[in-house]
């Protein structure tokens, strides 16, 4: 009984090694990648940036991932992010799948810090929000963003390499 007991748990362990592997080899063939990171708007709750990202799956096999989670940073220090949901995306193989809209508001406490001379910026900031050219509005802040993601594909972690923003 003894020498069955152990072939079935040397079964299992070899199992579960060859099933671990070939998630880990699924969910690195993964490419991920932000799509149109933008400033959305300037309210009341700070600096409102949206984007969305791109999931590719070149594999044969269906793939699971979380909804990504989305980290501003400037000069590598930490500004905000957004917030963590427990919602779950299925990749079909040898496709590409838009995830939702990602929305991060920084605080404008944390802002006030990192723009120098705000005041003379003020009228170049007003004239482009009325243009409604974010891209304006955030030269004229010069904060220099950066945004990652990280997100569980097929269980296993993966976090993205920083990408400049502004």
């Amino acid at each position: 009984m003894k020498p069955i007991f152990q072939i079935g748990i040397l079964s299992v362990i070899a199992l579960g090694t060859y099933k671990l592997l070939g998630m880990k080899k699924i969910s690195e063939k993964v490419v991920t990648s932000l799509s149109n990171p933008r400033v959305h708007a300037i309210d009341m709750r700070g600096l409102v940036v949206r984007t969305e990202i791109n999931v590719a799956n070149p594999t044969r096999t269906t793939m699971n991932i979380t909804k990504p989670v989305i980290t501003l940073t400037t000069n590598g220090k930490y500004i905000a992010s957004s917030r963590p949901e427990n919602k779950v995306f299925k990749i079909l193989p040898l496709a590409e799948t838009k995830i939702d809209t990602i929305e991060v508001a920084v605080p404008w406490n944390i802002l006030v810090g990192y723009i120098s001379g705000l005041l003379t910026k003020i009228p170049q900031i007003i004239a482009a929000f009325k243009t409604k050219d974010m891209t304006a509005v955030g030269e004229a802040l010069s904060i220099p963003l950066e945004m990652q993601y990280s997100l569980y594909a097929n269980g296993l972690s993966y976090e993205s390499e920083p990408e400049k923003m502004l």
